[in-house]
């Protein structure tokens, strides 16, 4: 193996199994980038003189400054958890219609889910050119303090909004062909995946690139490739059933929360057998409801993470075989849901570079020159497995994620410069995208190469993995996820 593909599998893969299984494929990744020049393409990109890019941007920031980040104050002040975000996609909403969008609510079968279309005049009514895409977010974390946008969620939608009105104002006055739509994607930090319900119901087919700008602590691009980030997770809820009865005469019951104690111990017993590498981290909601009572309903609640796939589903399998051993031994019942999945996505070097060099042209805070772990471009990895795209992260609060810190930057100057930078940075890139075939064409046979590496890769990882764990690299059909879209009533005005 070269230094150069050994520097490669140093940095971009994260146990010993995913350096064995991925030496051949890297190589391959480092031959495919090394033909794209996708640095050296991006840099061209940015360096060149082009006035009608150039008032895009400057479009952006009026745009931004004229009211959308009124819009993004507005919704950072009123926090709405997922599932429950009516008054951020009413206002989004509205917006959008005024700025000439056709919009659909409850897509998916979600309330508070919705897509905005618009087509250029040019082209015969947008018969032909690319279809933008971007992702809209609006929901709030849950807190003990009340909900709260720690994460800066209250940002993203009005910076699509400022991007997305320069592109189609270009693209109107420009006589340029092609279509732009807004995904608004609900729940973003609870489960289910929203994203990969609107995966699975068709709602991103068609989209020839996705953007989408999350906050963060730094300005970095990330690693062409896939399978190496913190978002390979099962989310799982084991409910234990058992029979109530007088605390006295216990014996006449069978005691669930005493099972789901004993699954609980159990799994941490597992974790000695397990490589090092896994996060898996449990809570039990629901436990019961008076002591003098029998318990006969409780719930333990896990998220299973690891590196890869297919040990995660090694850990998932024997998660599932010891909260039936401990129903077993109390003589209670237990049901596994899987409701919520979330797997490694596609990075791709071509967007990745071309954002971070507009991000060095335009002055973005806490630039990184080390380029992260592949990781996709939004949580669920579905999505980018199946269409090219690119999270912009540009440097909006001095405090970590999930933080009041990072809240308290939404409002202040930090946070109002990173998100028209995030703003500037979508619109640049959707700019060339739509203005340059031969972007489009990288990017298509990047992503296409990428994602079919991928299957191999995850073949070569069962392969590997097969002296340690056996045939046990899958999950029956039965235990696979159970998608509810939780009911949620609108509130009467």
């Amino acid at each position: 193996m070269t230094p150069l593909i050994l520097a490669l599998v140093a940095l971009t893969q994260t146990t010993d199994i995913e350096r064995e299984a991925a030496a051949t494929i890297l190589r391959q990744i480092d031959s495919l980038e090394a033909r794209l020049k996708p640095t050296e393409n991006a840099q061209r990109l940015a360096a060149r003189a082009d006035p009608a890019r150039d008032r895009v941007l400057a479009r952006v920031a009026t745009f931004w400054s004229g009211e959308l980040q009124g819009v993004s104050d507005w919704i950072g002040h009123h926090p709405e958890v997922g599932w429950h975000e009516f008054q951020a996609v009413d206002t989004l909403t509205a917006l959008l219609r005024s700025y000439g969008f056709q919009i659909d609510t409850g897509v998916a079968g979600m309330p508070t889910a919705f897509v905005a279309r618009w087509t250029s005049p040019a082209g015969g009514g947008g018969a032909t050119g690319p279809t933008l895409g971007l992702i809209a977010e609006y929901d709030a974390l849950r807190g003990t303090q009340g909900d709260f946008h720690g994460d800066q969620h209250n940002a993203q939608s009005p910076v699509a909004f400022a991007a997305a009105r320069a592109v189609m104002e270009y693209m109107t006055q420009a006589r340029v062909s092609g279509r732009i739509v807004i995904y608004g994607t609900p729940a973003e930090e609870v489960d289910p995946p929203a994203k990969g319900i609107m995966w699975r119901a068709g709602v991103f087919k068609g989209a020839d690139i996705l953007v989408r700008s999350h906050s963060t602590v730094e300005t970095r691009r990330d690693r062409p490739g896939f399978g190496v980030c913190c978002l390979n997770i099962d989310a799982v809820k084991y409910t234990f059933t058992g029979r109530p009865a007088h605390q006295l005469s216990a014996w006449n019951g069978r005691n669930a929360l005493e099972a789901a104690v004993q699954f609980y111990s159990a799994v941490d017993h597992l974790r000695s057998t397990w490589r090092s590498e896994h996060r898996v981290q449990g809570v039990i909601p629901e436990g019961g409801i008076a002591p003098n009572v029998v318990p006969d309903h409780t719930v333990v609640d896990y998220f299973i993470r690891f590196p890869d796939e297919v040990y995660l589903e090694h850990i998932a399998r024997m998660m599932d075989d010891a909260a039936k051993g401990a129903a077993q031994m109390t003589e209670t019942e237990v049901a596994v849901t899987r409701y919520g999945e979330y797997r490694d996505g596609i990075t791709v070097s071509a967007l990745e570079e071309l954002f971070f060099a507009y991000a060095k042209k335009l002055g973005a805070p806490g630039l990184q020159e080390e380029k992260g772990r592949p990781a996709g471009y939004e949580e669920t990895g579905w999505v980018s497995r199946d269409i090219p795209g690119v999270g912009i992260s540009v440097r909006s609060s001095a405090f970590a994620n999930h933080t009041y810190g990072m809240r308290d930057d939404n409002f202040a100057d930090i946070g109002h410069k990173a998100f028209l930078l995030d703003a500037q940075l979508e619109a640049a890139v959707l700019f060339d995208f739509l203005t340059h075939p031969e972007l489009r064409a990288a990017v298509k046979e990047e992503h296409g190469t990428l994602a079919g590496l991928q299957g191999r890769y995850l073949a070569a990882l069962r392969r590997v993995y097969a002296p340690e764990i056996g045939a046990d690299t899958a999950l029956s059909k039965e235990s696979r996820a159970e998608i509810r879209i939780p009911h949620v009533e609108r509130p009467r005005p």
